[in-house]
């Protein structure tokens, strides 16, 4: 499977996990609203009853309460919607073996390295799937021919590489890149999924 398809198929996975998580959390908050909007207008008949200037401000003041714990539920559930999604998502990538793994791999040292020269620092328990093949691959592809190494020692992380080149590092963990992504998609989901 070539690159640009993996890259394709995570893309569209990744869409259509998003639009479902999305219409889950639309669902979840209307859900929500009929709850508290109920619980509203219960209180809001209540303090009708009750007479003069105390009734009135009582009620301003509890129907402010009311709304504010609406609010705060809301976001709660969202926050909890948002992180499940990138829940899912981190252990789908971290889930990719064998030569899915290797292509993104290939592709994230590809786009990040910058001499094309660095020493490749597996994750822990994994050095043995960066074989002579999979170098002879990443040192074509990259521009201007490469001259990419397997370091002797591996890292403490799980999933990803570092590459090393004197005192410079370029960390290709899950971790590092998952946040590195989260950081630039995270407004944009926040705005749809906050709009609603």
């Amino acid at each position: 499977m070539s690159i640009e398809k993996i890259l394709s198929k995570i893309d569209e996975d990744s869409r259509a996990a998003v639009e479902a998580a999305l219409e889950r959390a639309g669902e979840d908050a209307a859900a929500l609203s009929a709850r508290y909007a109920s619980r509203a207008e219960e209180l809001g008949a209540g303090l009708k009853s009750r007479a003069g200037k105390k009734a009135a401000e009582e009620k301003r003041r509890l129907i402010v309460s009311e709304q504010l714990e609406l609010r705060k539920a809301e976001l709660v559930g969202k926050r909890g919607i948002l992180s499940k999604l990138y829940d899912d998502a981190r252990k789908n990538i971290a889930s990719l073996s064998g030569d899915d793994y290797l292509a993104l791999i290939r592709l994230l040292i590809v786009s990040r390295a910058i001499s094309g020269s660095e020493e490749i620092v597996p994750a822990a328990g994994q050095t043995a799937l960066l074989s002579s093949d999979f170098l002879s691959k990443l040192n074509g592809e990259n521009p201007g021919g490469g001259k990419f190494t397997i370091a002797a020692d591996e890292g403490t992380f799980e999933w990803g590489v570092v590459l090393r080149e004197g005192r410079r590092t370029v960390d290709l963990s899950l971790g590092t890149v998952f946040d590195q992504v989260m950081d630039r998609i995270e407004p944009e989901v926040a705005a749809i999924l906050f709009q609603l």
